[in-house]
């Protein structure tokens, strides 16, 4: 059995970790066109502010490949696939395979023309362009208000650089959180971070000493800015270049094993298309995800029957000290009207006063009740949220979620969690 998987980033790395796991003899390898083996993209903005090194985000080593048995080939892109004869071409030849997973990842977008210092922060290469270039900056521009954008951000005001970032959506975080949630973040964080919301950029120019960003709200009105640099973060799109007959809307379309069309081609990661809990095909962009396709890709690679649980898109993140997190389809997505409950307060009971820390909590539920989805913003958002995702794929509903036995110490928690609440509050709306 001969495994061939293009791309060594959470994806790949992970398919060739679970196939070699389920089968120790099979011939592994891995062609990846950077020059790094795996490493954590989601910790770059801390290589950004100078918290961690490039090497320290490294998670499996040339060193652990070889250990394990797996052929890594570095620097080494694809050029092309032969799925009739099972081989792939490659810039030092040709490689015949038995199984081959996909794990191409995806690109940064950018919706206007790029010049002079303008970057974005994708990969490890990204992050010590933008690191250099900040140690000698006092002022940046940043296009995009998600996770990218504010992750930045933060590790730029973290080397005290003034930001301001420019958003076409008329709020932050919109791919992540619902419009509420993003306004209680972003007041929060306006002391720290200028914003330009409802505002399309159009033009990005290079004018010698500094960098000029033209952009226009919705009326017309022009807005011009200037900084030291640009980092743009606009979204990535599907890395599907080499393999386009198996794309669907938005990226190479799988099933629960992480096969494509053609038997024994399996992908894994950002350049890949699933349904989600609600039966909606998403692209993936989660770094939880692609591990997780990785696992069931390279298992069922060399003969396993691993199957992946419809989506629920568990997501988080801490900028600025402000946990967020998230799971389930945003509210705009829902093609339905869901019963909603909100609580807002505090993470300790009432009476141990400031030391409980803020925490506001939303759920969602269908009309009979199933939870399909939650958002979070404060005090160990992240770990709620968690227990949401785990509500979801059991098929809870807001009586049975209700009904669970937590754990009290004034301390420590509250005998009803503003989990607990929020459903309370969304269960009474049941009709």
């Amino acid at each position: 059995m001969k495994v061939i998987i293009i791309g060594c980033g959470a994806a790949g790395a992970t398919a060739a970790q679970f196939a070699r796991k389920n089968d120790r003899d099979a011939e592994i390898k891995i062609f990846e066109k950077g020059v790094y083996p795996e490493y954590s993209k989601c910790a770059l903005p801390f290589v950004v502010s100078g918290e961690l090194s490039p090497e320290s985000i490294i998670e499996f080593s040339e060193d652990w490949f070889r250990k394990a048995d797996i052929d890594l080939h570095l620097n080494t892109p694809v050029s092309a696939i032969d799925f009739e004869n099972k081989v792939i071409e490659t810039s030092d030849g040709k490689e015949e395979y038995d199984s081959l997973i996909i794990a191409t990842g995806a690109s940064p977008f950018s919706p206007v023309k790029t010049e002079g210092k303008t970057y974005f922060l994708r990969n490890m290469d990204d992050a010590i362009a933008i690191k250099k270039e900040a140690k000698n900056a006092d002022s940046a521009i940043i296009i995009g208000a998600g996770l990218i954008g504010l992750e930045a951000a933060e590790a730029l005001v973290k080397r005290g650089i003034d930001v301001t970032v420019v958003e076409f959506l008329p709020e932050i975080l919109l791919t992540m959180v619902d419009d509420d949630v993003a306004k209680i973040v972003r007041g929060k964080i306006e002391e720290k971070v200028k914003f330009l919301l409802n505002n399309r950029v159009t033009e990005i120019r290079d004018k010698g000493n500094h960098m000029e960003v033209t952009a226009s709200d919705e009326h017309g009105k022009k807005s011009i800015l200037q900084g030291d640099f640009v980092i743009i973060a606009t979204g990535n799109r599907s890395n599907v270049q080499l393999t386009k007959r198996l794309v669907g809307e938005k990226g190479i379309a799988v099933d629960e094993r992480c096969e494509t069309s053609i038997k024994g081609v399996y992908a894994a990661g950002d350049c890949t298309q699933y349904r989600d809990i609600l039966g909606n095909i998403i692209p993936v962009g989660l770094g939880s995800v692609a591990v997780r396709q990785g696992k069931v890709a390279g298992a069922n690679a060399v003969g396993g029957d691993e199957k992946l649980m419809p989506l629920v898109n568990a997501r988080t993140t801490k900028i600025f000290g402000i946990e967020i997190a998230a799971v389930g389809p945003l509210r705009r997505s829902i093609s339905f009207k869901p019963v909603i409950g909100k609580f807002r307060g505090k993470a300790l009971p009432e009476y141990m006063g400031d030391m409980g820390e803020n925490i506001f909590i939303k759920v969602y539920a269908d009309s009979n009740g199933k939870i399909i989805g939650a958002q979070a913003a404060g005090h160990e958002a992240a770990q709620r949220i968690n227990k949401f995702a785990l509500a979801i794929h059991h098929g809870l509903t807001l009586e049975r979620f209700l009904k669970a036995e937590t754990a009290y110490a004034p301390a420590v928690a509250p005998v009803f969690d503003a989990s607990t609440i929020a459903c309370e509050i969304a269960k009474r709306k049941l009709k």
